[in-house]
């Protein structure tokens, strides 16, 4: 149980970043509030990426805090909480597709593809005779 060591010294790493952004308005959410998320994120995300236990606890409270930082960095427009937390919830989100993968069935990704295909042919079907149209406009203007 690793965050028992690292999330202590996280949680007094932010809670003087936040001190400190209080007290002196011109420092920024990197100098005060980066070292603490980092310390708080990386350990566990690593321990999720690299360990081959499946960790369904460990990834859902990861997944559940980087959401809850970036809420909170976007209300207060601080840019160190949304940076880190949208950078611990891509590779996680990424790890979490990659695990599921292949519990799908196969047959479902050639339905997908076939009717991203459908879509694409009735897309291009409109912009064609939106482009007719347009050029026939542009003919009548002489």
């Amino acid at each position: 149980m690793l965050e028992a060591y690292t999330l202590p010294a996280a949680a007094l790493a932010l809670g003087a970043g936040l001190l400190a952004l209080r007290r002196r308005p011109g420092l920024t959410s990197w100098l005060t509030l980066g070292p603490a998320l980092g310390a708080a994120f990386l350990p566990s995300l690593v321990s999720v990426l690299v360990s081959g236990e499946p960790q369904p606890w460990r990834r859902l409270a990861l997944g559940a805090a980087a959401v809850a930082v970036v809420l909170g960095g976007a209300a207060r427009r601080w840019q160190a909480p949304v940076v880190l937390g949208s950078a611990t919830l891509v590779p996680l989100a990424l790890h979490e597709l990659a695990r599921g993968w292949d519990l799908l069935p196969r047959w479902l990704f050639l339905g997908v593809g076939g009717l991203l295909l459908i879509g694409l042919a009735a897309t291009y079907e409109r912009r064609r005779r939106d482009l007719v149209r347009l050029r026939e406009a542009v003919a009548r203007l002489g």
